[in-house]
């Protein structure tokens, strides 16, 4: 099934939100990086976050980028996504396995201590860089956080992943909810009890619930709201040997005469998709 997004408000405009099925999404990043279990719920996690928090995007061209720099034993995790709805990640550490814990998966041990940083380019705005420090490396909380601290935005993000022992994904999926200015209490009490009594995201998706049926009946109970827009997202890395290309131009001259030198084809490899891209001598000498 073709992974989808939707976006809708509540009827009254006082909270918006964003929801997301991702299975397919997350199973195509694992069985490009051949991720283990850690791994693969790790990047899982912020592929359905960068979907989620890219949705308001308007053009194509606009970017989202979420970085992870944490001491734990994955490095960094890094994922981007467009306005159009494809999203590419990776992590620096992809084969990395650590034990479960009490809480499940060991995500927060695996990430370790660090930073969380967004960027968004808008256009030919400057691009915004925001960051904050991980509060649990959880992914769902930090990026709540990052809201709350760098957009004073009251945020919930539920994050939900169902994997199997060989790394097949059975369920993926999110959901954002934020409040507007004029939010009420009462209606951020509603939203918090509804929270609260809200079982979990993926076995409720495993269960044959749609995303959209989840959003309206539990996170929305009592509640009535409207869904505008509905639209496909997908993995989808967009290099090209000519990026690479130009990449390489810009290394000192003197770096570039070496490889022509050494006389051997080089090549380079993309983190998004681990396609690789070859330059012969020739192509080399005309860098110069």
């Amino acid at each position: 099934m073709q992974d989808y997004l939707i976006r809708g408000m509540t009827k009254d405009k006082q909270v918006r939100f964003f929801a997301v099925t991702a299975t397919s999404t997350v199973q195509t990043a694992i069985d490009l990086h051949y991720l283990s279990i850690t791994a693969s719920v790790v990047l899982g996690r912020l592929l359905i976050g960068g979907l989620l928090m890219s949705a308001g995007m308007k053009s194509s061209d606009d970017l989202l980028t979420l970085r992870i720099d944490g001491d734990g034993a994955l490095g960094v995790v890094l994922i981007t996504a467009t306005g159009e709805g494809t999203i590419k990640g990776y992590v620096q550490h992809p084969q990395v396995e650590l034990p479960k814990n009490e809480k499940g998966f060991a995500v927060a041990e695996a990430i370790g201590n660090g930073s969380l940083s967004v960027i968004r380019s808008i256009g030919k705005q400057q691009p915004y860089v925001g960051n904050v420090e991980l509060i649990s490396g959880e992914i769902g909380e930090d990026l709540s956080y990052y809201y709350q601290q760098s957009e004073q935005i009251d945020t919930i993000i539920n994050l939900g992943i169902l994997i199997e022992k060989d790394a097949k994904i059975r369920q993926a999926g999110g959901v954002l909810i934020q409040c507007m200015p004029e939010t009420t209490e009462e209606m951020i009490n509603k939203l918090n009890e509804n929270a609260n009594n809200f079982p979990n995201l993926s076995d409720m998706m495993d269960m044959g619930y749609k995303i959209e049926q989840i959003v309206e009946n539990y996170l929305f109970k009592d509640i009535p709201i409207e869904i505008f827009e509905k639209k496909q997202v997908s993995y989808y890395c967009n290099c090209e040997k000519s990026r690479f290309y130009n990449g390489i131009k810009l290394l000192d001259k003197a770096e570039i005469q070496e490889m022509i030198d050494n006389g051997e084809t080089i090549s380079a490899e993309c983190h998004f998709c681990n396609k690789k891209y070859e330059f012969t001598v020739d192509e080399l000498k005309r860098m110069m």
